[in-house]
């Protein structure tokens, strides 16, 4: 295999992509859902944030507001003025250390907006994903899990130093679109984890197959099913992404007004494809007018059926039928 550092650049549906060797038992999908597999998710943007007051910058311009226990993080967006989300990424604490996390389609909005506000706060951003060693993260989820990490318990956002073999790496708690684990270090250190998780049972799985847990599960991702023109209303994210008991921050007046008066103009769904899946952008039809788009086409079917996402207008009609490309479309259950 190779090592991690080595790896060449990859396109959003190959990041992380790594050979499921275990031909002839179950596909990486089952892994996810009956085992415990490793993911590669070495190209996210990795930052550390250091100085006077971290948090406090966060909360003054994130959705979401960070817990102030010094184990507990969070999940949240950056906002333009107008309320449209310009990525959105994790926060992660371990004591006085603080870590943000995005989709690489997200790293310069999340390097560029957390620059322009860390010299008022006195924070230093240091970007580890550059570094001569650069920062990834090795995801390990599944129900076993836990069992390959020492019975390891964290909530969602929570994180906690373990040994992974010789390696030493932040474990953080993940809840979705797979229960698990995602473990930050430098690139030496998730080798080393590497190995000594397969040795211990883990599977090493494709890309393809988390892809296909993340939109079956209807987890939506920044660069795909969400760009800078969307809302946090329209992409499903305002309870896991937005509080609205924390204070002002750019963009709140727009999420604000939008989730008690009013109703977006599209909002983002699970879909069913009858047919050849339709690449994304394809446009969503409905009585020959289009209704809505594809964003995300699941990488393999789940029991039989090809899932996507999708983003349909607040008038698409319930009881007409959905076509996209040559394939009938449906709401998934």
């Amino acid at each position: 295999m190779e090592e991690l550092e080595n790896m060449p650049p990859q396109t959003p549906h190959e990041r992380g992509a790594a050979e499921d060797t275990h031909h002839g038992s179950p596909t990486g999908h089952e892994a996810l859902k009956d085992e415990a597999a490793l993911v590669n998710r070495f190209n996210r943007l990795v930052l550390r944030l250091t100085g006077k007051d971290p948090i406090g910058m966060l909360n003054a311009i994130l959705t979401n507001e960070v817990p102030k226990e010094q184990s507990l993080g969070a999940y949240a967006a950056l906002l333009n003025p107008k309320g449209r989300i310009q990525t959105d990424l994790r926060v992660l604490r371990s004591g006085e250390e603080v870590f943000v996390d995005a989709e690489p389609e997200g790293a310069g909005a999340a390097r560029e907006i957390l620059d322009r506000y860390a010299p008022f706060s006195r924070v230093k951003i240091e970007d580890l994903s550059v570094r001569d060693e650069p920062w990834g993260i090795l995801g390990l989820y599944g129900p076993r899990a836990a069992e390959l990490l020492g019975g390891l318990r964290l909530t969602e956002h929570e994180t906690t130093r373990i040994e992974a073999g010789d390696a030493t790496l932040l474990a953080a708690g993940v809840a979705v679109p797979v229960p698990g684990f995602d473990l930050l270090g430098p690139a030496g250190a998730l080798n080393a984890a590497r190995e000594h998780l397969t040795q211990a049972g883990a599977r090493l799985i494709d890309f393809d197959a988390y892809e296909t847990a993340r939109v079956e599960a209807g987890v939506p991702r920044f660069g795909a099913d969400i760009t800078p023109e969307n809302f946090p209303a329209e992409a499903g994210i305002l309870e896991r992404a937005v509080s609205f008991g924390k204070g002002c921050y750019p963009g709140q007046e727009t999420v604000a007004r939008m989730h008690y008066r009013g109703h977006p103009n599209r909002t983002l769904h699970r879909l069913v494809v009858d047919g050849p899946p339709p690449p994304p952008d394809t446009p969503i039809v409905q009585d020959g007018k289009q209704v809505g788009r594809i964003t995300s086409v699941a990488p393999l079917p789940v029991s039989g059926a090809n899932l996507a996402l999708g983003y349909l207008s607040r008038n698409t009609r319930k009881d007409a039928p959905l076509s996209a490309g040559e394939a009938a479309v449906r709401l998934a259950p």
